[in-house]
């Protein structure tokens, strides 16, 4: 596979997002937002530290031209997250950090696409594949709108906090990624052929929130064109929708969110004329 795009910008002051490729591997991570003021972990905050951390762990796998179940390196990786957190004595009270995150891992004839919690993979080709959800959106659409004053209410970040815990050890149909020792992760994955494939994007809901949201592009479809044309085009238009906003929407906590994003397509085979290229010079 190969690299044909990437982009990682913060909503706010702190970027806790992240995107990246390396070798076998690429990858977005979504951080959740802490809640806590200080953090214990060596990060700026805490879950820049869990981002960080699962990032290198990723990318050393993928340096290492790592093949195997995707499922399988996120779990080895949570198992090393938690036990970083115990040799830093993380307070056992204390909740800890997560973050949603999408992955694709190159296998050769095929690819495994993974994801855990609200993070989205679009893989564009003879057919359209989506891994996505909108169940945290729905969530929190409902949340926001019970508390209008946004993380600045007590009442908002304690229901974030009880959600979030519920996401980590509750073992429903969706979970986020944690080191939290009780942790039920619930990975969601598919293996597509990359014979049957163009491009792939791997987002944050940053950036898709120009569908949900901002209603810029009418779906996934339209947006993956337009992203032949550079992320940084995305990004810009989610930031101007952003700049014109007096408070966040009544679907959300924070006006402006990170903005992570990886395209990546299958390594050019001679003679071959990409669609995706020939779309983007169109």
């Amino acid at each position: 596979m190969r690299l044909l795009d990437q982009i990682s910008t913060p909503g706010g002051v702190l970027n806790e997002d992240r995107a990246g490729f390396a070798g076998t591997i690429a990858w977005v991570i979504d951080g959740a937002t802490d809640i806590q003021d200080s953090p214990v972990l060596p990060g700026l905050t805490d879950v820049q530290w869990l981002v960080d951390c699962l990032a290198f762990r990723l990318a050393r796998a993928g340096c290492e031209q790592y093949r195997g179940d995707g499922v399988a390196l996120l779990r080895e990786i949570a198992d090393a997250v938690e036990e970083s957190m115990r040799r830093h004595r993380f307070p056992p009270d204390r909740l800890p950090p997560a973050c949603s995150l999408v992955l694709l891992v190159d296998r050769g004839a095929d690819y495994e696409l993974v994801r855990i919690g609200d993070a989205t993979a679009i893989a564009r080709g003879a057919r359209t594949t989506r891994v996505s959800t909108d169940y945290f959106d729905r969530r929190e659409a409902k949340a926001a709108g019970h508390h209008p004053g946004g993380l600045d209410s007590a009442d908002a970040r304690t229901g974030i906090e009880r959600r979030r815990l519920s996401y980590m050890v509750d073992g429903g149909m969706e979970s986020v990624f944690s080191g939290h020792p009780a942790r039920q992760l619930r990975p969601h994955r598919v293996v597509v052929d990359w014979s049957d494939t163009d491009v792939v994007l791997l987002c944050s809901d940053g950036l898709a929130r120009l569908i949900t949201d901002y209603g810029i592009y009418q779906g996934w479809e339209d947006l993956m064109v337009a992203a032949g044309q550079g992320l940084r085009d995305l990004e810009q238009q989610a930031r101007g929708v952003e700049r014109g906003m007096a408070e966040p929407s009544v679907k959300r906590f924070k006006k402006a969110d990170d903005i992570a994003a990886v395209l990546i397509g299958p390594t050019t085979t001679a003679g071959r004329i990409d669609p995706w290229m020939r779309d983007r010079r169109t």
